[in-house]
């Protein structure tokens, strides 16, 4: 084998829609060689996330860590945010630290922001450091001037928004906190049209909520995902499209909530996004087409 051919598999792997335990084989072995000649630290973390998928993560970790040592700034990204949330039943806030740290000081790359909006919350929350809310503004502050003008979904914008405006709330300037979250939520309408993430719609339904805790809500103007506002409460909300009217039934009882459609119960509005579907699409994709989210009873 030499390093051509090896890459060569590598690619081949990935055209495979339900590869076998030989091609899991030479998928690894191809991945193994190249790790060993060429210390790309890439191969370690597609050899990480490989182990990821067959929930070894014990050899996850391992690749990941290689990675991240060789200062490759998605290995660094991928730890912290699996040990800040316990991805695999264990936080360990110190390692996240650690990890948001070295990805935070990376000169470039778009990881970077995602590591540095994370240490800012371990700031504030006083997560293996100490509390400084200080530290935390000046860091969404900068992290914002980065991104504000941002062209790509994959970047950080939403999640930085939602903070500064809670600094702005703070500071008493509630129009520029309201049109703050009015951006991050078009910019994540986007994202999610795209990418249907949970922990994105967990985000989504954040912005809203807290956008409805400064502004009115219009009916008129009320979409798709205003109904993580509107679901908030027990009744029956609607919203159009195409001139038709769907209909969602909102029940609680002993604290549950559940979510009505045609028949199907979701336990709360952001369960309704990742599974709900109309004419064969999620609901999430097809987002722009819905208007006039409202409350019938």
């Amino acid at each position: 084998m030499d390093i051509a051919c090896a890459m060569k598999t590598v690619q081949a792997y990935w055209d495979i829609t339900n590869p076998s335990e030989e091609d899991d084989f030479i998928y690894t072995e191809a991945l193994s060689y190249l790790i060993e000649e060429t210390k790309d630290p890439k191969y370690m973390c597609e050899m990480g996330w490989f182990y990821c998928k067959k929930k070894r993560f014990d050899l996850e970790i391992k690749y990941l860590e290689l990675a991240a040592e060789s200062g490759y700034l998605p290995a660094m990204e991928e730890l912290g945010y699996m040990w800040y949330y316990g991805q695999h039943g264990e936080k360990d806030y110190e390692k996240a630290f650690y990890y948001f740290s070295k990805g935070a000081q990376v000169d470039s790359g778009n990881g970077r922001l995602w590591c540095k909006y994370k240490l800012a919350d371990m700031y504030r929350y006083g997560c293996a450091v100490k509390k400084n809310e200080d530290k935390y503004r000046e860091m969404i502050e900068e992290a914002f001037e980065e991104v504000k003008n941002a062209k790509y979904l994959s970047e950080p914008f939403p999640e930085i928004s939602l903070r500064l405006a809670g600094i702005r709330d703070n500071e008493g300037r509630q129009d520029e906190a309201v049109q703050l979250l009015k951006k991050a939520k078009r910019f994540m309408a986007e994202r999610l049209s795209y990418d249907l993430f949970w922990g994105h719609i967990e985000v989504m339904g954040r912005i809203v909520r807290y956008l409805y805790t400064l502004t009115d809500y219009n009916p008129e103007r009320g979409d798709y995902y205003d109904l993580f506002y509107l679901t908030e409460n027990p009744g029956k909300y609607s919203i159009k499209r195409k001139g038709a009217k769907i209909v969602l039934d909102v029940l609680e009882e002993n604290g549950e909530k559940a979510i009505g459609y045609q028949g199907k119960w979701f336990k709360s509005f952001e369960d309704f996004c990742m599974k709900a579907e109309i004419d064969g699409e999620k609901f999430t994709t097809i987002y722009d087409e819905f208007y006039n989210a409202e409350v019938i009873e």
